[in-house]
C-alpha cells in the first residue's frame, strides 16, 4: 500500500485493479478489520436465518416461521440496508438509521410475539 498525503491509501486487490480506502477519524487496520467484522456478521447471520427458513420448510410449523422472518428483521435485513444505503447517495445517515431502527424493532415485536404465545 502507498499512501499520499491526503491520507488516501491505494491497494491492489486480488484482480490487480487499484482500490481506494479512505479512512477518516482511524487507522487504516481498524477500518479494514471493522468492513471484515461486518461481512463476517453479515454472513453469520443469513446462515442462521437460513438454517430457521430450512427448518420451518421441514415441519411447516408457523411459530418457526415467524422466527425465521423475525429473525431475519432483526440481523440480516438492517445490514443489508446499512451495507446498500450507506454506498449511495439516496438516503441521509438519518433516514437510514430510522429504517435500520423499524426493521430491529419489527423483528424482536415478531420474536417476541411468537415467544409469548408459546
Amino acid at each position: 500500500m502507498t499512501r499520499s498525503t491526503t491520507g488516501t491509501e491505494f491497494a491492489t486487490v486480488a484482480s490487480g485493479a487499484v482500490a481506494q480506502v479512505d479512512t477518516i477519524g482511524g487507522s487504516t487496520p481498524t477500518a479494514v478489520a471493522a468492513v471484515v467484522v461486518f461481512f463476517v456478521a453479515l454472513g453469520l447471520s443469513v446462515l442462521v436465518t437460513y438454517r430457521y427458513a430450512r427448518g420451518y420448510l421441514r415441519t411447516r410449523r408457523r411459530p418457526l416461521l415467524h422466527l425465521t422472518v423475525g429473525l431475519l428483521l432483526l440481523a440480516p435485513a438492517p445490514m443489508f440496508v446499512r451495507l446498500v444505503l450507506g454506498n449511495v447517495a439516496v438516503a441521509t445517515a438519518t433516514e437510514r438509521t430510522f429504517v435500520v431502527t423499524v426493521s430491529k424493532l419489527c423483528g424482536l415485536l415478531v420474536i417476541l410475539s411468537v415467544v409469548h404465545r408459546s
